[in-house]
């Protein structure tokens, strides 16, 4: 007898909580309270501080830029202060402000992310935290399950073992089988809890919607091909009691009330469960038409034969057969469900279950099969191409996941050189059967596990328990790398909510899609990649629209410094520093977000320490490559505008503040003309004539007695005289009567006398 102790969850007088008992009495012990029950465990470790998004670390940088740059310029704005005055340097410090700030990053952001959300949706992922789609992109580590995500989840009947051999279904010929045959079908019909739903009249047999597990399923559909009318069969044998499948015993027995040939009512007793345990309950073994007892060499047969099965993939049940002879037994089931149905029978015979259910017959073994995905092989090689650590974690049994394995691509057949040899060179991949580190202390197990994650490439964890799947997800949060969590389970919550994104599987348990950031509505591990994909091609994209939108702060920046250092006057307004982050700057770079990728983003190592949307690169390439073209173009714009205008740069030197004080009036431009304001003109662009003497220098050809000049345009011999000023045609080499500003307006020769109604600034 083994000293090993056994777990509550494999003990059968453990009532756990939200049990119930229905009659009698009896004594209850609570060996867990709080913290120290299953529950308390999964509770603590879900309501653990989960790590910053990706997004949430970029809003955070960005927030420290915004707020070192709002340190500086205040600084800025007290120098200045104290040597300047006027009211144009808070303005120009303001719009600095308004310039350098990333306002539009949250923008670009939510843009990128709802954009990447419809995208995702579409590829049958959907989003519930917009924060973990750009987080995802960054993942260097997938945890993971076998079953669901890497299978199809829809089994098939694979191999049938009866009459002592092994038949593989892709070739079955069903005419040429023995009665043995058809008894073990009719028996996988009947020992079944799968039924087919109401409304599949006209469907055909196989695509026909059931309700039940994915086993069962498999079972009855491979009924409904060989047997030609299963309502029939379950109407001639009714259920009479029922015990459901547990992972406690791993076996359902049923009793079915029936007639033989000669119409003598009869109950038939029916196992399904793992062989091991069905085996041991079974002292005969039907052979074609004879019945042989089940002695210790046939068992070991058998059981090899269904070790062999689980280690290729396969979900093998046995089933046996009893018919109940006894007067008591047939007293006690024919009365069964008379008045309480079948529930009540099923109560009673749990009575029954624990005092003869031995001495039964074997009928054979059914093995099915769970496909795996077309596309996960594919799905594979891509993480492993992209720098991403697969760990895949199962509760079954080592060598069913060893073998799941090897059908998705994660281990090479051992008859496979080329994958074999790839393993070499990339790393190994080992099954790790985590049952074997339960008698070890926490601290130990996960010292173990570090130790693995650190040795393997990738991991297949066979047997793991909650705590074990949680402490993989917090080593690897430990050593460095960005995890998501794949689950479909409760006892999956706590790890996805350690880890930085939460991937739920459809259909899964209400606590773990609550706990979820993606939903697989496919529940398919392929898509899960393809999302990791479009993330990082949402990150480019971002990086080239912040890249877009910082350009501008060269030009700004110089701006700046011309005012302040050179004393130009030259300044951009804070409303127009709105237009330009908000039209110029935010249209553009939201259409950035719709840029397909440049390179294959699945073929490069996550950059898990350089995750910086302002790097020093992004900074080069904004602020030196194309943030000084920008700022050519601007000022070489500015000052060809002011030469045009007479206002040569080194005449502009210098007025910076005097240039935008409305209360100066004596500007002195490149050809030595004084600029005033006179808000009383009445007339923009023509000064009216003073009580000044008249010079000699005016008296030109083309110009008549009162002054006014033929040759000018028309619209400005107008002007002058609804205005009461005068127009004057100077030659080039002449020399300008002092008091009269020059604007080179009509001509390379023609000098037109004008003046400036408002500001200076209004009129150029």
């Amino acid at each position: 007898m083994s000293s090993r102790p056994l777990t509550k969850w494999g003990s059968s007088n453990v009532g756990f909580a939200c049990s119930h008992a229905t009659k009698g009495y009896g004594f209850g012990v609570a060996i867990a309270c709080g913290r120290n029950t299953d529950v308390g465990a999964m509770t603590a470790l879900s309501f653990k501080e989960r790590p910053l998004s990706r997004a949430e670390r970029h809003q955070k940088q960005m927030a420290y830029y915004t707020l070192l740059v709002v340190v500086v310029l205040f600084f800025l704005l007290l120098i200045t202060t104290g040597f300047l005055r006027g009211e144009i340097v808070y303005e120009v410090n303001l719009s600095l402000l308004v310039a350098l700030t990333p306002i539009c990053l949250p923008i670009i952001l939510y843009w990128g992310m709802r954009r990447t959300k419809k995208e995702l949706r579409r590829k049958q992922c959907h989003v519930r935290n917009l924060q973990g789609a750009t987080t995802v992109g960054l993942t260097t580590v997938i945890v993971t399950d076998l079953v669901g995500t890497m299978t199809k989840r829809r089994m098939r009947v694979s191999e049938i073992f009866v009459d002592m051999g092994l038949l593989g279904v892709d070739d079955l010929d069903v005419n040429a089988q023995g009665p043995r045959f058809i008894e073990l079908i009719r028996a996988s019909v009947l020992c079944n809890d799968a039924v087919i739903c109401p409304g599949n009249i006209g469907v055909p047999k196989m695509q026909k919607d059931m309700y039940g597990n994915i086993l069962d399923i498999a079972l009855l559909k491979f009924g409904l091909m060989i047997l030609p009318n299963i309502d029939q069969l379950r109407r001639d044998h009714e259920k009479v009691a029922n015990k459901h499948y547990s992972s406690a015993d791993k076996v359902q027995v049923t009793v079915h009330r029936t007639r033989d040939a000669e119409g003598q009512l009869k109950l038939i007793l029916l196992m399904k469960g793992h062989c091991h345990v069905v085996i041991r309950r079974c002292s005969t073994f039907a052979i074609r038409d004879e019945e042989l007892p089940l002695d210790d060499q046939l068992q070991e047969i058998i059981l090899s034969l269904a070790d062999g099965l689980l280690e290729a993939g396969r979900h093998v049940r046995a089933f046996a057969y009893k018919e109940l002879s006894n007067e008591l037994e047939f007293r006690r089931f024919s009365q069964a469900n008379t008045n309480t149905g079948v529930e009540g029978g099923e109560y009673k015979y749990r009575d029954y279950l624990a005092v003869d259910t031995y001495s039964l017959r074997f009928l054979g073994m059914i093995a099915t099969y769970n496909p795996p995905r077309s596309t996960i092989p594919k799905a594979v090689a891509r993480c492993r191409t992209a720098g991403i650590k697969l760990i895949l974690v199962t509760r079954r049994k080592r060598n069913l996941a060893k073998a799941l394995a090897m059908d998705v691509g994660i281990l090479s057949a051992p008859w496979d050189p080329i994958l074999t040899r790839y393993r070499r060179l990339s790393g190994t991949t080992e099954i790790v059967d985590m049952t074997k580190y339960n008698e070890e202390k926490p601290h130990h197990q996960r010292w173990h596990i570090e130790q693995l994650l650190l040795a393997q490439r990738d991991l297949v964890c066979a047997g793991t328990s909650t705590e074990q799947l949680h402490w993989i997800v917090d080593a690897c949060r430990r050593l460095g790398a960005v995890v998501s969590v794949v689950g479909g389970t409760l006892h999956d919550t706590p790890a996805m909510r350690s880890g930085h994104v939460g991937v739920a599987k459809y259909g899964c348990a209400v606590m773990c899609e609550a706990s979820a950031d993606l939903i697989l509505l496919d529940s398919s591990f392929a898509t899960l990649v393809s999302v990791v994909g479009d993330s990082r091609l949402l990150f480019e994209n971002l990086k080239k629209a912040l890249a877009y939108c910082l350009a501008t702060n060269t030009t700004n920046l110089l701006v700046y410094s011309t005012f302040f250092l050179f004393h130009i006057p030259f300044h951009i307004h804070i409303m127009d520093e709105l237009i330009l982050a908000f039209l110029v700057n935010l249209l553009p770079a939201m259409a950035l977000i719709y840029e397909p990728p440049e390179e294959k983003l699945m073929l490069q190592v996550p950059k898990v320490y350089d995750d910086f949307l302002l790097n020093s690169r992004l900074l080069f390439v904004s602020h030196i490559l194309v943030g000084t073209i920008e700022a050519a173009a601007v000022f070489m714009t500015y000052f060809v505008f002011m030469a045009d205008r007479g206002f040569l740069p080194r005449t502009l030197v210098g007025v910076h503040i005097s240039w935008h004080d409305d209360m100066t009036h004596d500007i002195t431009d490149s050809y030595g003309q004084e600029w005033r304001s006179s808000p009383a003109a009445g007339v923009p662009g023509v000064l009216p004539l003073s009580d000044e003497p008249r010079h000699d220098a005016v008296h030109q050809p083309g110009v008549d007695q009162d002054g006014t000049c033929q040759s000018a345009d028309p619209r400005l011999r107008q002007l002058a005289a609804e205005s009461g000023g005068r127009l004057f045609d100077l030659p080039r080499r002449g020399n300008v009567p002092p008091g009269l500003r020059c604007l080179p307006a009509a001509g390379c020769n023609q000098r037109t006398r004008v003046g400036v109604s408002g500001s200076l600034s209004s009129a150029l």
